[in-house]
């Protein structure tokens, strides 16, 4: 999905352009750390950038790997103040408040939000990386199914 979501950011940046050659410098580093350093110069260098909720989701894919729940929602907040129904962000930054046991009235509120989001987009077209509207529908009942799981969850936790 990451690679998807790479390529589709990529389509909004200008060819050959210093914002493009950081983004394929990024796309193409498998070094967690050296990517990590380099979503964060691409932060700091292109703040305007139209592809920073991609930013931001490569650089929370990253956190959760290392399971680093403060940075997780840190950076899921950033992706979500830029887009509002970004579900990757909406759903990390859910969870990993309910983990925490903290934020729970956020919590619940973006887990709704991404129910609510998934509702909206089961009557758009298939973006152009999914190569079916099967794939898509596939896609859009997974995010659904996770996005109830944990909106119930975070429900449950508040007193």
């Amino acid at each position: 999905f990451v690679l998807a979501l790479a390529s589709t950011a990529k389509a909004q940046l200008i060819a050959g352009g210093p914002e493009d050659k950081a983004f394929e410098k990024i796309v193409g580093e498998n070094n967690p750390d050296v990517k990590t350093t380099l979503l964060l110069d691409y932060e700091k260098q292109f703040p305007q950038s139209k592809v920073l909720p991609d930013i931001y989701i490569m650089l929370m894919t990253i956190y959760q790997q290392k399971n680093d729940t403060a940075k997780v929602i840190d950076v899921g907040e950033k992706a979500i103040k830029i887009d509002g129904e970004n579900l990757s962000a909406l759903l990390a930054v859910s969870r990993n408040y309910s983990i925490e046991r903290r934020n729970l009235d956020r919590a619940v509120q973006y887990a709704q939000k991404a129910v609510d989001t998934v509702a909206k987009m089961k009557s758009l077209p298939p973006p152009a990386q999914f190569s079916s509207a099967d794939q898509w529908k596939e896609y859009l009942e997974g995010m659904d199914t996770n996005a109830k799981s944990i909106l119930a969850y975070a429900k449950s936790l508040k007193p």
